[in-house]
């Protein structure tokens, strides 16, 4: 069996006291310069390295980022997940990852565990029943135990005092509405399936302070939602479309397509896809590009920033984050 190289093996072979040792690796000024090149060159001969738990310990820190999503299958969310990995990756931190599944009490569960010793700082993003009943308190709490906190994305209208990251949701549908105006659409509805949530909500502001003759077409069942849609487009209600989320976006995109419309010359189409998945699509989608990656990576970079700060608390950074119409063959 290989012997474990300790702080105290490489104390007792040059025999001088555990402290001495530790001390010199880690640079104090309390031991002499040869004393510590004497401890330094015990431990590269001898391959010591730190123990990782007994470091944190001493350091008091758990060197993990605990990040709460609300489900794994919407892609917006993965692609964030790969801007927070990037970030963790190069620096010291490891990173812990939970959906709560849009439930609320699951969101409580996993904050309560993190909150409980078990990481140094934690992203969320809220589920959607947290959303719904605005109940906020579980989060304020972790907040209040001195641990950073970053919330991303599904951020309430009213400040709860946090650091937060978001897009302009309701300028990113003003813009989209515009698009299609400039393409003489005329009578442009606003399709959603994600009516409750916080970025549904602010997207049909968005809309309804445009149009002066509002279509909405929401649903959060995708069968009701598509016989709305048949229903208006064989009624000629529609010459445009605002998609307020990916499924409905998805929705449109196959109801055109089977009541043999063509895009752009009968109806045209603006949603929510990810790059990766409009990539697979003939035709292409006109999007609005949030820039998911963009979103994880500065939420984490927020997060870092706040963890290694040597005040107690950072004043909370409030972000919007701008989007993009990238333009495809539906408009």
């Amino acid at each position: 069996m290989k012997n474990t190289v300790s702080l105290k093996s490489l104390a007792a072979e040059l025999s001088i006291s555990v402290s001495t040792v530790s001390k010199a690796l880690n640079d104090s000024e309390e031991i002499s310069q040869q004393t510590k090149e004497r401890v330094r060159r015990l431990a590269e001969l001898r391959s010591y390295t730190p123990n990782p738990i007994a470091l944190r310990l001493r350091q008091q820190k758990t060197m993990q980022i605990g990040v709460i999503l609300p489900n794994i299958e919407n892609p917006f969310f993965a692609s964030v997940l790969k801007g927070i990995d990037q970030v963790v990756n190069n620096s010291d931190f490891n990173m812990m990852t939970f959906f709560s599944n849009e439930d609320l009490n699951k969101e409580k569960e996993y904050l309560d565990f993190l909150s409980k010793g078990s990481v140094d700082g934690i992203l969320l993003c809220m589920a959607e029943e947290t959303n719904k009943k605005k109940t906020y308190e579980h989060i304020l709490e972790v907040s209040e135990k001195g641990i950073p906190l970053v919330l991303f994305d599904r951020i309430p209208s009213q400040s709860l005092g946090l650091h937060s990251i978001k897009v302009n949701d309701v300028e990113s549908v003003q813009n989209a509405f515009d698009h299609l105006a400039q393409r003489n659409c005329k009578k442009i509805a606003f399709v959603s399936n994600i009516p409750t949530l916080i970025v549904g909500k602010l997207r049909e502001e968005g809309y309804m302070s445009k149009v002066e003759n509002p279509l909405l077409i929401v649903s959060d069942e995708v069968a009701d939602l598509e016989q709305q849609l048949i229903k208006a487009i064989g009624e000629n209600k529609i010459d445009g479309i605002i998609a307020a989320d990916i499924i409905a976006t998805l929705v449109c995109k196959s109801t055109v397509q089977r009541q043999d419309h063509s895009f752009k010359k009968d109806i045209s189409l603006i949603g929510y896809v990810s790059e990766t998945h409009n990539a697979l699509e003939t035709p292409k989608i006109t999007y609005i590009n949030q820039h998911p990656k963009k979103i994880g990576i500065t939420s984490a970079n927020i997060l870092l920033k706040e963890m290694l700060s040597k005040t107690k608390r950072t004043k909370p950074e409030e972000l919007i984050l701008p989007t993009q119409i990238v333009q495809g063959e539906t408009s």
